[in-house]
């Protein structure tokens, strides 16, 4: 059993909602990044993946397996040699900040089923 699974608040769902965060989190800084260097002559822009290798870490009962996988993107590059697709990286910015925003709302639900839980717990 990992230490994780010991940890009181620590359990498949938990982790897994922890593990989407940082994988939605990289997603977030590489757009942010693609955004910033739109203007830049032979930039590159950046891939995030992390949702295969979240669900083959789920199913194998370890959320924390889970690899962030940042590759350039192999869209055809402008005459500048920048592919950044302003358009397309609104878009996923906007996506992975939404997804973020429900894996708050969901861990956010967890623990204030929790908290209810134990405030009303019998103490006798």
């Amino acid at each position: 059993m990992s230490p994780q699974a010991n940890a009181p608040l620590s359990d498949l769902a938990t982790n897994a909602l922890y593990q989407a965060m940082q994988g939605l989190w990289a997603e977030q800084q590489a757009v942010a990044n693609n955004v910033a260097n739109v203007d830049t002559p032979g930039y590159l822009a950046k891939d995030v993946n992390f949702e295969p290798s979240l669900a083959q870490a789920i199913a194998n009962g370890d959320p924390s397996q889970m690899q962030v996988t940042v590759t350039t993107s192999t869209a055809a590059p402008q005459q500048d040699g920048n592919n950044v697709n302003l358009a397309d990286q609104m878009v996923e910015g906007e996506k992975a900040s939404l997804q973020f925003q429900t894996m708050v709302d969901a861990l956010n639900a967890k623990f204030q089923l929790l908290g209810t839980a134990i405030s009303e717990s019998p103490t006798g």
